[in-house]
């Protein structure tokens, strides 16, 4: 697209916004001169009273709102066009929707792809337009960022003292790098822990960083503390071209070498003095560079290296090494992996590493069942500020297990609940039964009616209605701030209602103070689950705390890999079990089939069960990061210990989603058992113990 015929773009999204707003910039305009003689209040609320609504206070809304098919194709064609930064088709829509209920999407539509060429007038027309709408915030986001790109720091602080969101780290460090601009603040302790917090580093936070550098306001040792953090990370390439320009010249192919490759730049090293190298401060830099790069290829020969020849490191860099060098073996179960830690904590016993490292520590202490290095990471994790449960809880299991059961018991009783897995744990670990408590009462049907004629309710369920579903979601949350807990169960019980089971499900679980189990865990598509657990001989409960954690049951939902339906099957796997099982007519449209979909998804899994000789946990592991994964991970790298407690699996598990996965699942399952027997139950017992094959058949027949 031309930039002339941007710039016009821009100005007729401005003309049109203008025009919703120019009666009430009038009344106002009579409010503030009004205020000279009357108080600011007063002021106020004469302007607020001018501001004509966008839909008539009196009219009862439709639920849910209902959008012809023909306006619904072009606000999805307006949808799609933006996002390849095409604004010309919300554009056109927009005369047409003019005081409709989606006209501030279409809006938004119109000028985020020409945002680059925009202007300060431009935004605060559109604030003018549509205030108190999520898509004002959602702009107000965007247009932080394109200033902070430009620098342009008056406008940016106006724009900022608005924004309500506040969540994007980007705009945190350009509103660092503004105060530190306008106003000479110290903020290099703050940019710098929101630049290390960011994997990518980010344009905002480099940007601050990279003005605190050029002034010299940002010390040395942070460039190199932040390089490290890169490589780390894997982004060495990002990390050198970032900050090799603040380094002595040359600097660029010398960290190439360190990243491209390692070994040779620390055999050379070793070559011509490894000692000359330490004692020179930059080079030490690259030495340690090189070697957090083969922590991360090869972690025992990094180990040889480190321990053979850059013995003499100061002690700090060593911790920091052993760490990775840990933290590498443990995501590849590597039984040397609690050797190394052990060393960090030599190497410098004061040395507090990153929560990931100090995580895996933990894990790979469990494997080894080293329960003294379990009980002082997990002390260490909780010391410096995780909410995590987990660590409480394997905290609790390590004082179980070094002596202290009235420590643990207390420790276990404070996160004990039906609810999580590691609070379903903690409940087991009492001699306890989980058992469901008394649900809350319905919401009242006046509260859900109250919510449903909020206008950001309105817009969410007509995007919900017309399928786009990631506005539709933005738009929910962004409805729900502020709500108190009954007005919360209220919003999730509209969402039950309209079967937005996503909504109903993620509402409810923001209700603090009790549980509405019908909301939460809600039991859509009874007869088709139930019946594919029967006929596939799969636990109805467990199948219905897969559905919960795939789809939130879902059943047109798509992910971005292409898996779909319910059970999220991906195109392959859904024909692969289709014929397996004799459904010879099955074509792909039928996947989101809520009822072939189970039927397929169902007996996948009763496969996957088979295959693991019952385990729920292995075929939740497979089902999510497909069978092979699990055949590897079962003996935990330990094959000396041929059964670990299935808790101690799902812990150790290599990939976060699937590790997150699979414990949502049996917590998930726990509880839906509960409902669907009216028993108590037990996760331990649903987890069992984990090793290889011949184990864990020994293991069940006792």
């Amino acid at each position: 697209m031309s930039t002339k015929r941007s710039w016009h773009i821009v100005r007729r999204v401005v003309r049109l916004v203008s025009a919703v707003t120019l009666a009430a910039a009038a009344h106002a305009a009579q409010a503030q001169s009004a205020a000279a003689t009357g108080s600011a209040p007063q002021a106020v609320a004469a302007v607020m009273q001018q501001i004509p609504p966008q839909t008539p206070p009196h009219t009862p809304p439709q639920i849910p709102p209902q959008i012809p098919p023909a306006q619904a194709q072009r606000i999805v064609q307006a949808q799609q066009a933006a996002q390849r930064g095409d604004p010309q088709p919300a554009l056109d829509a927009l005369a047409q929707f003019k005081g409709s209920l989606l006209e501030p999407w279409l809006a938004y539509w119109a000028i985020k792809p020409t945002l680059s060429r925009a202007t300060q007038q431009d935004f605060d027309a559109f604030a003018a337009a549509y205030p108190h709408t999520y898509v004002l915030d959602r702009l107000r986001n965007d247009w932080l960022l394109e200033l902070g790109k430009r620098q342009d720091w008056a406008d940016f602080d106006r724009v900022y003292a608005g924004f309500l969101m506040r969540d994007d780290p980007q705009v945190q460090c350009y509103d660092l790098q503004s105060q530190y601009a306008t106003q000479h603040a110290d903020v290099t302790a703050q940019v710098f822990a929101l630049w290390m917090e960011q994997r990518y580093g980010g344009a905002g936070c480099n940007s601050a960083a990279t003005a605190l550098l050029q002034d010299g306001a940002m010390p040395r040792d942070m460039l190199w503390l932040r390089l490290r953090r890169f490589y780390a990370d894997g982004r060495a390439r990002q990390g050198r071209d970032l900050l090799a320009p603040f380094l002595p010249p040359g600097s660029w192919r010398i960290l190439e070498q360190t990243d491209a490759e390692p070994v040779r730049f620390l055999l050379d090293t070793v070559r011509r003095g490894a000692a000359a190298a330490i004692a020179d401060g930059q080079r030490r830099q690259y030495v340690v560079l090189a070697l957090l790069s083969m922590a991360r290829q090869d972690p025992a020969q990094a180990a040889r290296l480190l321990q053979d020849d850059f013995s003499a490191l100061p002690a700090r860099d060593r911790a920091q090494l052993w760490g990775r060098i840990g933290l590498s073996a443990a995501l590849n179960l590597q039984p040397d992996a609690v050797r190394w830690f052990s060393r960090m904590q030599q190497a410098d016993a004061t040395y507090s590493p990153a929560p990931v490292v100090r995580e895996w520590q933990v894990r790979a202490a469990l494997r080894a069942q080293d329960w003294e290095m379990v009980r002082s990471a997990t002390r260490s994790l909780i010391d410096h500020g995780s909410g995590d449960a987990a660590w409480s809880y394997w905290h609790a299991r390590a004082l179980e297990k070094l002596g202290h059961p009235i420590e643990a018991r207390a420790l276990f009783a404070e996160i004990a609940n039906p609810w999580d897995f590691y609070g379903q744990l903690a409940t087991d670990a009492l001699g306890m039964k989980i058992s469901l408590p008394p649900s809350l009462p319905p919401a009242p049907a006046a509260a859900v009616a109250q919510q449903a004629a909020r206008a950001g309710m309105q817009r969410a369920l007509a995007l919900f209605s017309i399928d786009l579903r990631n506005e539709a979601v933005r738009e929910w949350n962004f409805s729900l701030r502020g709500l108190d807990n009954a007005q919360m169960q209220a919003a999730a019980e509209l969402a039950c209602q309209q079967q937005l089971w996503d909504r109903c499900i993620n509402t409810s679980e923001r209700v603090k103070g009790g549980v509405d189990i019908a909301q939460r865990y809600a039991m859509p598509y009874r007869d088709a689950i139930a019946r594919a657990a029967r006929t596939e001989g799969v636990s109805e409960a467990f199948l219905y705390g897969l559905i919960r954690q795939e789809s939130r049951f879902i059943a047109n939902i798509k992910s971005w890999v292409g898996a779909s339906g319910l059970m999220q099957l991906m195109p392959a796997t859904a024909r692969l079990v289709a014929r397996k099982i004799g459904l010879t007519d099955y074509t792909h449209d039928q996947i989101t089939d809520v009822g072939v979909n189970v039927q397929l998804g169902s007996a996948y899994l009763g496969g996957l069960l088979q295959q693991f000789g019952g385990s729920e946990a292995l075929a939740a592991a497979g089902y999510n990061a497909g069978p092979g994964r699990p055949l590897r991970w079962r003996s935990m790298g330990l094959p000396q210990q041929p059964l670990l407690p299935g808790a101690v699996f799902a812990e150790n598990i290599p990939i976060a989603e699937t590790r997150d996965y699979v414990k949502r699942v049996l917590a998930n399952a726990t509880v839906y058992a509960a409902i669907l027997s009216g028993k108590p139950q037990s996760l331990k017992a649903r987890l069992g113990d984990i090793g290889v094959p011949d184990a864990m058949l020994a293991s069940n027949q006792h």
